[in-house]
């Protein structure tokens, strides 16, 4: 069986909106602070009523039908693949049971009793669309759930459907089109102090009145006036968007938010942006800078091993040191994430960056993280380059294990090959993958692979193919590669050394997620960049697919 008409009109209806929304949310070259704040404003509470517009369609599909009719869970799949960024939808009766779980990965809730909760009381009590603040959400995550009440035929209350997602992947489908290429970082916080979105990741989930970083008098009378005041503007001092000094910073915000949200997205500019250039420096070839990196990497791993913890990240975090070697450069993290060492962005060390995605969306320092608890290897990702004005390239880094704690890695800089995704290219490619993970969890293991490795099927289209993978690494589908189907390629490595399969299984595992890999493109016969996006059938497979750079 094939993919529906209706799911492929969709992706194609959505590839365009994406497209012109993108588009229309480039920045001009005389963009303002304030035109920027204003223009962020409207897009979030776009991104906020279309979401809304959709649990809206899919309360009335379920009122109609029933809370559990297949025909309200068709429409709820539907409304989910209108925003890629969704993460899972309830649907939840009047007693506060949860009698639905889109995608089925979520299944474990149907049945839960979720009436003590806060926002279902508010959701029962009000019987109006509301979205929620960040709590920790029944399906395993922090996120915002926006709800919408669902009426029986004759206005009877029967519950309320509720779509959640991370805020962070709503905002910044509309902020990062806007402030990329631009001297202006935009944050977004609640009332309550907590960063929902940050151009600076890192910043994303903390408290800007409990977290440590943020406790001078100054900083501290700055955000409660932000948090109080619905728009304005100050100064204030933090540090610099690259986290190598203290500036000044000019600010102005304003408030987005719809059915009781309130978010106050911050614009700000240090007041001597663009002074701070690195030195163009001469740049080795890549496959010389590869080994040269390694054999970096393993020098940095024995010094670590020979000279204890303390002074081996001491030495690595002078910029002026040994392990600082032209583009060169030592870091290292702990193996849950938190920075040890980090010589051209020092107000990182300290910091967990475990929850850190690059401009595509790649995990790279959980990814980092796993491959060295596996021995150690390779991953790319895209990441300011200091020796070029921090510019944002593709970067191949190395990374070894010194103990079970902590590892070690360095990295070089690839720019000659563009990483630039577009937006709505990135959205279709996750709309594809999900609307395939809903077919495999629709029709099974052995039917969904059939279709997959069916090469007149819809499934196999060129470079846009789905492929698929036991969790242990055992190929399930790959249409252009049938010999490889029944292997096991858990050790397979790109041309570059990453651990192709390895990185694919931690981003299923995790949810969900994007890897950068480099491999055969069947359109062009050629190995080639490919941004991939997998996302987990159920515990033991998961389906994929990508784009490849250029295309």
């Amino acid at each position: 069986m094939r993919i529906t008409a209706v799911i492929a009109a969709l992706l194609i209806t959505v590839a365009v909106l994406g497209a012109g929304c993108a588009e229309e949310n480039q920045p001009s070259s005389g963009e303002t602070g304030e035109s920027l704040l204003q223009d962020a404003v409207a897009g979030i509470n776009g991104e906020l009523e279309a979401v809304k517009a959709s649990a809206g369609e899919s309360a009335r599909v379920l009122g109609a039908a029933g809370l559990t009719n297949a025909a309200g869970k068709e429409a709820v799949r539907q409304a989910m693949l209108n925003h890629p960024y969704t993460e899972s939808t309830l649907v939840v009766t009047k007693d506060g049971i949860v009698v639905m779980a889109v995608p089925d990965n979520y299944a474990g809730t149907v049945n839960s009793d979720i009436s003590s909760h806060p926002e279902t009381g508010r959701a029962v009590r009000e019987q109006v669309p509301l979205v929620s603040e960040v709590f920790p959400l029944e399906e395993g995550y922090a996120g915002v759930a926006q709800s919408y009440p669902v009426f029986g035929k004759d206005r009877e209350y029967l519950g309320f459907v509720s779509i959640a997602y991370r805020p962070d992947a709503l905002i910044g489908r509309v902020v990062a089109p806007l402030a990329n290429g631009t001297p202006y970082d935009v944050w977004v916080t609640q009332t309550d102090g907590r960063v929902i979105y940050d151009t600076t990741p890192e910043e994303i989930g903390k408290n800007l009145f409990s977290d440590l970083k943020y406790q001078s008098p100054a900083l501290q009378e700055a955000f409660s006036r932000i948090v109080a005041e619905p728009s304005g503007s100050l100064d204030y001092s933090f540090w610099d968007r690259n986290w190598e000094r203290n500036v000044t910073k000019e600010a102005v915000w304003d408030t987005a938010g719809i059915d009781s949200a309130e978010w106050r997205v911050v614009v700000t500019r240090s007041q001597d942006a663009g002074e701070q250039q690195g030195a163009i420096s001469e740049r080795p070839p890549a496959a010389d800078a590869a080994d040269e990196m390694k054999a970096f990497v393993a020098e940095a791993a024995l010094y670590a091993r020979e000279h204890g913890r303390n002074d081996t990240i001491a030495a690595f975090n002078d910029p002026d040191g040994e392990f600082v070697r032209g583009e060169l450069y030592i870091f290292a993290y702990d193996t849950n994430g938190t920075v040890l060492a980090l010589p051209f962005q020092q107000g990182f060390v300290g910091t967990n960056r475990s929850e850190v995605h690059d401009s595509s969306g790649v995990a790279y320092i959980s990814g980092m993280s796993r491959i060295a608890t596996e021995g150690g290897g390779s991953i790319n990702y895209v990441y300011p380059n200091p020796a070029q004005g921090y510019a944002e390239e593709l970067k191949l880094s190395y990374v070894l294990p010194v103990d079970e704690t902590w590892f070690v890695g360095s990295g070089i800089y690839i720019p000659e090959v563009g990483t630039e995704f577009d937006m709505s290219v990135r959205e279709a490619l996750v709309q594809r993958v999900k609307a395939a993970r809903d077919y495999a969890q629709e029709h099974g293991r052995e039917a969904a692979c059939a279709a997959f490795n069916d090469l007149s099927g819809d499934f196999a289209d060129g470079g846009e193919y789905i492929f698929a993978y036991k969790t242990d690494g055992t190929t399930l589908a790959l249409p252009y590669q049938p010999e490889y189907v029944g292997e096991n390629r858990f050790d397979l490595e790109d041309r570059y050394g990453v651990r192709v399969i390895l990185l694919e299984i931690a981003a299923a595992e995790s949810g969900g997620g994007f890897v950068y890999i480099t491999y055969y493109n069947p359109d062009t016969g050629l190995d080639e960049l490919k941004l991939c996006y997998v996302a987990p059938v159920d515990e033991e497979w998961f389906v994929g697919s990508g784009v490849y750079a250029g295309a």
